[in-house]
This record gives structure tokens, C-alpha cells and sequence, in this order.
């Protein structure tokens, strides 16, 4: 099994919210996560999203994992990945649409654990990222913040917990189907 697809009666699923979700202009939702931040000092933040994660570079929080595919919305999101993420560690994998390549989730793994010896890390999806927010919570130690953009313009943050993990890990084993 290279690949899981998730399976269409799903998707519906993912259009709500797993956390905390911030209906706020863009950077006034990056101003109140990094002041949320700041208030509770995380272990790691997690960013996933080209939109959300330049929005928190912009209000001066630097995310442990930034998760992108340098699209929005499916079109070329032009950013300077070299001036926004120097310092970081770059990763790169493949990730179809839709779906969750085990070399993807074995990237967001790795770096998650490099994020907790203390190395930023980057991770350039080839193909998508949405999902890759999943197997992120899943990874991401206790305490920690995964913030994701949801596509009717929230943002969300979602703290990091066994019992949220074990959950998300139940919903991909449910809601995923290998692909052949």
C-alpha cells in the first residue's frame, strides 16, 4: 500500500473543523494565533497550507513544520519560499490529491521529530497538502498547535492530544481506502 484515497462520503467530513476554527480576516486570524502562541507556548506549531503559513510568517510567528504545495486553492501560489523559510530544513515528497502517499506521511513524521530536536522544517508537497494536516496531528507531540486552512476562509488550530491523535488515526483508517 503506497497510497490511501479518501473515500467520498467522507469528504463532507473534512469541511468541518477539528479545532479551534478563527473566522477572521487572514491576518488578523495569524495575529490572534500567534498571540494564542505566545499566551501558551506550544511545543511545536505546525503550519499546513501555502495561505495559512505565509499569513503566520507575516505576523512574526515561525512555525517548528511548515507543510506547503506552493498552490492555493489549487492555482501557483507565488511566494519566496528562499527569503520565507531560510533557516529551515527543506524536505520534499509526493502527495496526489485526495490522498495520502506513505512517503508523505513518513516526510511529516520525520520532520515533526527534527522539529523536536530543534531544526525548522519545510516540506514541499508535490501534488497537494491539504490532508498531509492529518497524519501532522497524529504525529505532533502533546500540547503542540497544527493550524490549517479551512476552505470557507477559516483558519483552525487544533492542540495536539493522545486522545486527538487516536481519533484522527481512527478517521484515516475508516475514511481512507488503499489505493491499487
Amino acid at each position: 500500500m503506497n497510497r490511501l484515497r479518501l473515500k467520498s462520503e467522507y469528504r463532507n467530513a473534512l469541511r468541518l473543523p477539528i479545532g479551534l476554527a478563527l473566522y477572521k480576516p487572514p491576518r488578523e486570524a495569524a495575529e490572534t494565533i500567534r498571540e494564542m502562541v505566545e499566551a501558551l507556548k506550544p511545543q511545536l506549531v505546525v503550519s499546513v497550507g501555502d495561505f495559512v503559513t505565509t499569513n503566520l510568517l507575516f505576523s512574526g510567528l515561525r512555525p517548528a513544520v511548515a507543510i506547503v504545495d506552493l498552490k492555493s486553492r489549487r492555482r501557483e501560489y507565488n511566494v519566496d519560499c528562499a527569503e520565507l523559510f531560510r533557516g529551515y530544513t527543506v524536505l520534499r515528497c509526493k502527495n496526489e490529491p485526495g490522498t495520502l502517499s506513505q512517503e508523505a506521511i513518513g516526510v511529516v513524521e520525520g520532520a515533526v521529530k527534527e522539529a523536536v530536536r530543534g531544526r525548522n522544517v519545510v516540506i514541499i508537497a508535490e501534488g497537494e497538502e491539504d490532508l498531509l494536516a492529518l497524519p501532522a496531528i497524529a504525529a505532533a507531540p502533546t500540547g503542540s498547535f497544527i493550524i490549517y486552512g479551512l476552505w470557507l476562509g477559516a483558519a483552525v488550530a487544533v492542540i495536539s492530544h493522545p486522545r486527538i491523535a487516536d481519533a484522527v488515526e481512527r478517521f484515516i483508517r475508516i475514511a481512507f481506502e488503499p489505493v491499487l
